[in-house]
């Protein structure tokens, strides 16, 4: 059996969609031949924790976790704040935001290129080092972001000599999130440095969308492979239950660009007889100006705000959901965004209702595996709900194309990937 060696800043006992997608990677590999060799963290400083994700680690997977320097400590100091992790939304705008978290994020902004992960780079190398001495990996894969671990990949393929597949589950650079940083010009010169540098390096370079492949490709070598995000089959196997209320779920975060007017301003079209079989519940971290929203709406009582759970509470919720929500940042260059939970919505067959733009690639899957309908953010998707509550009411079933859903299976992409592996090799 071949041995790769996958760098991931996110692993368990990390929760969120961060840790998914290298996860099942590992999970699948040995089915097509290749032992995962993992290099992470000590106590990483993750948005939050799923004990119950370990339970997926294959046996034949061994795991690495290294120091890192982290601005954990700095940022504590400078705000005063005393959580064991810094906020989801840090180098977000808030409104409540005082002088020092401002200035926090400045510096983390402009000192710690690209990203504040950047003091792991150093590790990687060198325990990197280690691990290719000792188990003799054919290859090295790294997936971000953080983006800036794949500095510490690129190095580290560099001195070992082997082959090295760069993995971008988000953009770089022309990320959405971006706008909200305050960099100042060669701050913004030594990122785009960086990535330049990465995406001509890698031997091979993956990522989840069209959008993004396009981009990348400009700046590499070589296109971009598209292996999108999925869903593993085997967390799916939960029978629905139906509750008396209609319910619509969402599942994950919700930054300060995913507004949720939208969904009010749809509410608002719907009769009362129809609001009154409706429940809206939403599992995750929430930026405060979603909360806000929803407070100062008069549906509010409609809405049901729970914290994080485990990845197979999440699914549970899933399954049980009547109708998905999903809302794509509302940004430019958006039409490449393309989050991991759309495909574990697809995997559940209940019908999606996206806001986002129509001719994105969530809104392409959606019409494709036939789960939903996407509309505009000035769009009502009254009709869409009044037809599915109805449908309900009269037992009548949500049908998708399992056919074009299955192409979907972490497995499946996992045989994508190793093919990958295998040229190289």
């Amino acid at each position: 059996m071949k041995k790769v060696l996958i760098i991931s800043y996110y692993w368990p006992p990390s929760g969120g969609p961060g840790v998914q997608r290298v996860l099942k990677f590992a999970k699948h590999l040995p089915e097509f031949g290749w032992q995962p060799i993992i290099l992470t963290v000590k106590n990483g400083n993750f948005p939050s924790i799923d004990e119950t994700l370990a339970n997926e680690i294959p046996k034949e997977c061994k795991v690495y976790k290294t120091d890192i320097f982290e601005p954990l400590n700095f940022y504590k100091t400078l705000t005063g704040n005393k959580n064991s992790n810094i906020p989801t939304f840090v180098l977000s705008k808030s409104s409540k935001e005082s002088i020092a978290e401002k200035l926090s994020r400045w510096i983390r902004a402009n000192l710690f290129i690209p990203d504040a992960k950047i003091g792991w780079a150093h590790y990687i190398v060198r325990e990197g080092l280690k691990i290719i001495s000792s188990e003799k990996p054919d290859l090295i894969f790294s997936s971000s972001p953080p983006h800036s671990l794949q500095i510490g990949a690129m190095r580290l393929a560099k001195k070992a000599g082997i082959p090295w597949v760069a993995d971008f589950r988000d953009p770089w650079t022309d990320a959405f999130w971006q706008k909200d940083i305050s960099r100042i010009f060669l701050s913004k010169l030594i990122d785009a440095r960086f990535e330049r540098l990465a995406f001509k390096s890698a031997d091979k370079l993956v990522t989840v969308s069209q959008t993004i492949a396009k981009n990348i490709s400009t700046s590499s070598k070589s296109p971009a492979f598209i292996i999108p995000n999925g869903f593993d089959a085997q967390d799916f196997h939960f029978s629905k239950i139906s509750g008396e209320y209609f319910s619509i779920v969402y599942t994950g975060t919700l930054g300060k660009d995913q507004s949720v007017i939208p969904l009010i301003n749809t509410l608002n079209l719907l009769s009362e007889e129809l609001l009154s079989q409706i429940k809206i519940h939403f599992y995750g971290s929430f930026h405060e100006r979603v909360i806000d929203e929803i407070n100062s709406s008069p549906f509010r009582e409609l809405f049901f705000i729970n914290k994080s759970v485990t990845h197979e509470d999440s699914i549970k919720a899933m399954m049980n959901a009547d109708s998905l929500l999903l809302i794509i940042p509302n940004v430019e260059n958006n039409k490449g965004i393309l989050t991991g939970k759309l495909f574990e919505y697809i995997a559940t067959g209940n019908p999606i209702i996206c806001f986002g733009p129509k001719d994105g690639d969530a809104a392409a899957i959606i019409f494709e595996t036939k789960c939903g309908k996407t509309f505009d953010y000035k769009e009502s998707a009254s009709g869409f709900i009044a037809e599915l509550v109805d449908s309900k009411k009269d037992n009548r079933r949500f049908t998708a194309d399992e056919n074009r859903i299955s192409k979907y299976s972490r497995k499946n992409l996992t045989k994508e990937l190793s093919d990958i592996f295998n040229e190289l090799t």
